[in-house]
């Protein structure tokens, strides 16, 4: 288990480290450019094309979405009351803290501890997670929402088309899957490159600079493992099913959210900085689902 879990992590965290190393020597990260390309095409071909290979009926599918969104709505309101408290702006914290990074951690930590049967739900769950930052998270972050803007959206549109062909059991020929493949296969690797190049950027200068994101790395995990093991008290699943929900619930911070808050000028060094810590505990959670199951 240890082995593969150690192999689900080591490419995200070379490729981490590899951006790091290119944010340092290079200018390949700087500028709006190479984000944009992956909002704009990456996401959208990764979202149609997990959709359109999971292994899973549309009433199944459905009842994960909503699921799901129930999660969303509750971590909102609860970590939006929280921030309130503590006195620091909702609307440039929320996303980060309420959007667990269930794709390129969660489905290959799911993958390793509960096999090939588990990808179906993890990917669900990581396609309702990515249509929210396209919703929740830019709405925060910009101040706007817009209901044109968001059937305008790319993911949100590649899920809808997904959700149509699977309802209508219509399999895409081989070529275009091939190509949703190829485009969408381009998102992760650089997600996670310039992730690294801003942590490599980073001028923490005082040690309190530390203190935020360090509370910020305890709550995002364990904080959603706890409301989804709450909510699955009242909406139970299934014995694999519940663990991967919850085990997608307490994902680290995701390196999406890092994007937008560098698009919106949100708090990106805070972001940053919280994801690699909140990695660690989540890590630490998934060492206790292996041990226990």
């Amino acid at each position: 288990m240890i082995q593969q879990l150690t192999e689900a992590l080591f490419p995200v965290l070379s490729l981490i480290v590899l951006g790091a190393v290119l944010g340092r020597k290079t200018d390949f990260f700087s500028g709006p450019s190479l984000s944009g390309l992956v909002t704009t095409v990456g996401i959208p071909a990764l979202l149609l094309h997990s959709v359109l290979t999971m292994d899973m009926n549309i009433w199944g599918m459905g009842e994960v979405i909503v699921l799901t969104l129930v999660w969303l709505g509750i971590m909102s309101l609860v970590t939006a009351g929280l921030l309130a408290v503590a006195g620091l702006p909702v609307r440039s914290y929320l996303p980060a803290l309420v959007h667990p990074n269930t794709g390129n951690m969660g489905i290959p930590v799911c993958y390793a501890l509960f096999g090939p049967q588990s990808l179906g739900l993890a990917m669900v769950i990581s396609s309702v997670i990515q249509v929210s930052h396209f919703t929740l998270g830019i709405g925060c972050l910009s101040g706007k929402f817009s209901f044109r803007a968001l059937i305008k959206n790319g993911p949100v549109l590649a899920l809808i088309a997904g959700a149509i062909l699977l309802a209508a059991e219509i399999r895409l020929p081989s070529p275009v899957m091939t190509t949703l493949d190829m485009l969408g296969s381009i998102t992760v690797p650089v997600m996670l490159m310039q992730l690294g190049a801003s942590i490599a950027n980073l001028n923490l200068s005082r040690v309190r600079d530390m203190v935020r994101p360090l509370a910020f790395s305890f709550y995002r995990p364990l904080g959603g493992l706890l409301i989804a093991w709450l909510l699955l008290l009242v909406w139970p699943l299934e014995g694999m099913q519940a663990q991967v929900f919850m085990i997608q619930c307490a994902m680290p911070v995701a390196v999406m959210s890092y994007v937008l808050a560098v698009k919106y000028r949100g708090p990106a060094e805070d972001v940053a900085v919280t994801i690699p810590l909140s990695l660690v505990v989540s890590i630490g959670i998934v060492v206790g689902f292996s041990l226990v199951n």
